[in-house]
């Protein structure tokens, strides 16, 4: 970390706006694949099925 923060240090004024331009790219790309595996997720979970109570019931008649 200690390298990066040298560097950046000798870059100019201009270099450094570049630097900061692309962090903010990389960050925001970033933010675009979450909100994507989010969205995956919440098909996922509308894909999951839910049990009726009769379904329900096999699983207490065999519990006892």
């Amino acid at each position: 970390m200690t390298d990066i923060t040298f560097k950046y240090s000798l870059l100019n004024k201009v270099a450094r706006q570049e630097v900061n331009d692309f962090l903010d790219f990389l960050m925001q790309k970033q933010k675009e694949k979450r909100k994507e595996s989010l969205s995956e997720y919440k098909k996922k979970i509308l894909g999951v099925t839910t049990w009726t109570d009769s379904e329900i019931e096999i699983f207490r008649t065999n519990q006892q």
